[in-house]
């Protein structure tokens, strides 16, 4: 009884200061999205989304794909592929560029070519267009020689894998990871190439033998003359009489200039005839005077510096004697000779090495240009057209990075020598 009357007590309490018994609150489910809506047309929308996606994640990839560049065969070559070959001889001539620009006033790239590949150079193309070709046809070549040499089952020797290892390695020192990933190039990536192209070389060098059985070598030389190659070996002393102001224009020495040349010029030949040292008969400070060692001429192309009649003193002169000073204003110089060697062969022998060699290199090319009728070659000129060597990697590897490699590779070799 005092039970329930406290509970109604407590109820009372509870309703004057607003406080609601509690009770369970009735869930209520709000639309969703899909009340109220005909399923089948939001399905469609959907699906069309997708497709609409995956075609544009297909084109995306597809302008992203690297393209085709050329296809021996069932090889391909894609741009990516070509970067490496590129860049190696943008690297090279790219440090012969500030050279050019200072002196020629062009840019290597813009310079004559004078490579490689036949018919560039007959077309009188810039050295940008000529590598270009250049680059494609060794690329091509290479590729050829190495399908040949698997074919006729050629292995990779334990040496030529090490070389090519250790090759890979070496070339790629100096590059950072970023240059290497924008060259699309890597340790094994270089390692691979570096062995096919030991196989190719391998394989051309082994038919190149074969095929030099065919080229007559008497036939070859028998119209080169041995006394128009008769080598004349020296050392000399020479001055010019003319000079250069500051602006670079050629200005000629005065008579009192001359009388003081013509007196040292004696003085050398004097001092050279008495026996002394012939390489140290002026000051080293001396810059009128300029000594030149280890040259020679030929019977055929005669000395530039004296005239006829002192060529023909000259060339009577005695082995390790020293000539009179040719004071010779007729050319321009004036000369103090000491004669080394009055009959070498070496200009004769040089002259039929280079005949007989180019007669071998055009058996080989008669040979690859029958082998090559074999291979499906294409070239995609959409893609290749575009390409203009001197600009496809010298942004990744500069100038700067290639003196800096060069540096470094040079305090290596000296760190080497040190240490044997």
């Amino acid at each position: 009884m005092n039970s329930s009357r406290k509970i109604m007590n407590q109820q009372d309490k509870e309703a004057k200061n607003g406080v609601t018994p509690a009770v369970p609150e009735k869930k209520v489910k709000k639309p969703g999205f899909l009340a109220g809506r005909e399923l089948k047309p939001i399905i469609l929308t959907a699906l069309c989304v997708i497709v609409a996606l995956v075609l544009c994640i297909g084109v995306a990839i597809q302008q992203l794909k690297p393209k085709v560049v050329a296809t021996v065969g069932d090889t391909k070559f894609t741009m990516n592929d070509m970067l490496w070959p590129i860049f190696e001889v943008e690297s090279v001539y790219l440090s012969y560029n500030e050279m050019y620009e200072m002196y020629m006033g062009t840019s290597v790239w813009d310079a004559a070519y004078q490579g490689s590949s036949g018919t560039a150079q007959a077309m009188g193309v810039t050295n940008s267009v000529g590598l270009k070709q250049e680059i494609i046809d060794k690329e091509v070549q290479y590729e050829i020689l190495y399908q040949k040499a698997v074919a006729a089952d050629y292995k990779l020797t334990e040496e030529e894998k090490k070389e090519s290892d250790d090759a890979a390695k070496e070339t790629l020192k100096g590059l950072s990871w970023i240059q290497t990933v924008q060259l699309n190039v890597s340790e094994k990536s270089l390692t691979k190439r570096f062995e096919k192209l030991a196989l190719a070389n391998r394989f051309k060098e082994d038919t190149q033998t074969e095929l030099n059985k065919n080229v007559d070598e008497a036939e070859t030389i028998k119209d080169i003359k041995k006394k128009d190659y008769r080598q004349y070996d020296v050392e000399y002393y020479y001055a010019s009489t003319t000079t250069t102001d500051d602006e670079g224009n050629s200005v000629a020495l005065t008579d009192a200039e001359k009388t003081e040349l013509q007196k040292k010029m004696k003085e050398i030949s004097k001092k050279g005839n008495a026996g002394e040292d012939f390489a140290k008969l002026i000051s080293e400070d001396d810059e009128t005077i300029t000594f030149e060692e280890d040259t020679n001429f030929t019977e055929q192309n005669g000395f530039p510096y004296v005239s006829a009649d002192n060529l023909k003193k000259i060339k009577k002169m005695e082995n390790g004697t020293v000539s009179e000073a040719f004071i010779d204003d007729e050319k321009g110089y004036y000369v103090v000779i000491k004669m080394i060697n009055n009959n070498s062969s070496e200009a004769y022998d040089n002259a039929c090495d280079s005949a007989i060699q180019t007669a071998q290199d055009a058996e080989y090319q008669d040979w690859y240009l029958e082998e090559q009728q074999n291979y499906k070659i294409d070239i995609n000129t959409d893609v290749w057209s575009d390409v203009v060597i001197g600009t496809v990697t010298t942004d990744i590897v500069t100038l700067e990075d290639i003196q800096r490699i060069a540096e470094e590779q040079e305090e290596e070799s000296d760190k080497g020598s040190t240490a044997e």
